[in-house]
Formats: C-alpha cells, structure tokens, sequence
C-alpha cells in the first residue's frame, strides 16, 4: 500500500503537467514498513533520457539526482521508498519499459496520467520480487 498527502499527489501532478508533453519524474521519500510506503516529501528531477523526442515515452533519472535524492532522505530521517513518473496522453499503467528499467523491489513506483496537460488518474504498482512484472498496490490519499 502506498499512503501519501492531496497535497503531496498535488506536487506529483503539477510536475507532471509541468513536464508535458515529456514524462516528468523523481522520487519519492518517506518510510517504508515493508507492506506500506508512506510518502512524506518528493523529489522532483528532470527527464534526462537522451532522444528528446523519446522523452514522450521514456525518462532516466541520472545517478547524480539519485545520490542528492538519497542525501536529502538521509538528511531528513526519511529514505527514497520509490519512483513517480507520468505518463503523458496514456494510461498509468506500468509498461514493458518501466519493467525493464525497474530495479528496487519493494519500491512504490507511481505513474499519473496527463492528458493534454491536465493530470488524470495515478495508479501505483509494485515490483515482484522475481522482476516478472508488477502488481499494482492500493494507494491511500489522506
């Protein structure tokens, strides 16, 4: 189960808005008790795949923001529990390309929709612990 903030999914959406019509990304930071990851910030990064054309459907989240996202984790007693993304003018479910990229089990990773620069639906999916594929988690809006 994912468990965060309006105000927090807010923050997620508006950088998915901002980011349109690329797929806008980061992390997100908070504490995670093994069946529940509970957001307490994030932390927005630029999309930093290569192609900018293939930014609509792909993003990469360099090392460097992974190091400061981990630092400032570290520095709030908190820790980096999974990865937000959007999907611009599609669905938010976890592709062949998020499995593929994917790397942390136990992460939330959270996909918005945005469609023509308007947030839609977030759905949450969870790595399975053989990297098959995902299984989608509960997200609780508080």
């Amino acid at each position: 189960m994912l468990t965060l903030t309006q105000s927090l999914l807010n923050e997620i959406e508006a950088h998915g808005v901002a980011s349109y019509p690329y797929e806008g990304c980061g992390l997100l930071l908070g504490e995670s008790t093994g069946e529940q990851n509970t957001v307490q910030a994030i932390f927005p990064v630029e999309n930093r795949w290569e192609v900018e054309d293939e930014k609509r459907e792909r993003f990469y989240i360099a090392a460097e923001d992974m190091l400061r996202a981990e630092m400032a984790a570290m520095a709030a007693g908190r820790e980096v529990i999974g990865v937000f993304h959007s999907h611009p003018d599609h669905e938010p479910v976890a592709s062949p390309r998020d499995l593929a990229w994917a790397a942390w089990v136990g992460y939330s990773y959270l996909i918005t929709a945005v469609r023509q620069a308007r947030p839609g639906e977030s759905r949450s999916w969870q790595l399975r612990p053989d990297r098959t594929g995902f299984d989608e988690e509960e997200i609780v809006v508080q």
